[in-house]
């Protein structure tokens, strides 16, 4: 059987896509095996294009003057005339070749100048489900999903919150609120709903005989209100702030102000 050594000596520059035609194997199955030999030196990529290195083809390339001769223009295939990739392409790279960068893919299906655009069709296989990222970056790695599902991120697990009457929910075990967030919570933790609903004038001023819990829409409108209120306190709260760094302008206003009327 023809090795790929002789077989990159026969061709002289091929690509991968076509270098595993000829050998009769998978892209994905060509790559790796490039890959060993470019470690141990024996073939190099230019370009997209393999070939073997001079250690093994004994010539080493001359150097040869350059004349500069009119440039002929020829048609530029353009990529939006290229014939477009078939994501079972990919696929059936990713089953041969196991977990691939971007890049490795890109030149198994022979779109080595299209790593870019073939990101977002990775990141849409990934949406879909039938591919799995690995990694953040430039590095990252693509694996295809089996069908069993085994290899899938393991999901979080959620923790379950037992509800008691009257109280309020406990907080999940190893979840970290957030400063604001965990502080409402210690204040909510002292009052049951019934001291919270107790505490809504709107409420109880119509009800004081007898308690009875509120509606939703209602609860819905005391909670619209209560927003209301935080940010009216937050635009106070953001002009004091401001009045705070210029303390100096502020004292000779209220000092001329409070001169005026005495003078009154």
């Amino acid at each position: 059987m023809e090795t790929l050594i002789d077989t990159l000596k026969a061709m002289q520059k091929v690509t991968c896509t076509e270098l595993a035609a000829s050998l009769g194997i998978e892209p994905a199955e060509a790559i790796k095996m490039l890959r060993e030999y470019e470690e141990l030196g024996e073939v190099v990529s230019v370009n997209g294009y393999w070939s073997a290195s001079e250690r093994q083809t004994g010539v080493k390339e001359k150097k040869v003057t350059v004349c500069k001769v009119e440039r002929k223009s020829r048609p530029v295939v353009s990529r939006k005339e290229r014939e477009p990739l078939n994501r079972c392409d990919i696929l059936s790279t990713l089953a041969h070749g196991g977990a691939m960068t971007t890049a490795e893919i890109a030149i198994a299906v022979g779109r080595a100048d299209c790593v870019r655009s073939l990101v977002s069709a990775m990141e849409k296989l990934c949406r879909d489900g039938m591919v799995i990222k690995l990694g953040q970056g430039k590095g990252c790695k693509w694996m295809r999903v089996k069908e069993t599902g085994e290899n899938l991120p393991a999901e979080p697990k959620v923790v379950s919150v037992e509800k008691t009457p009257g109280k309020a929910f406990s907080q999940p075990a190893g979840v970290a609120l957030p400063v604001q967030e965990a502080a409402t919570q210690e204040e909510i933790k002292t009052d049951t709903v019934g001291d919270i609903v107790q505490s809504l004038p709107s409420f109880t001023e119509t009800r004081a005989n007898g308690l009875i819990l509120p509606s939703l829409h209602m609860a819905n409108r005391e909670l619209r209100r209560a927003k209301s209120h935080v940010q009216k306190w937050e635009r106070v709260c953001a002009a004091l702030r401001e009045l705070n760094k210029h303390q100096d302008i502020v004292r000779q206003i209220v000092d001329s102000s409070s001169r005026i009327v005495s003078e009154k």
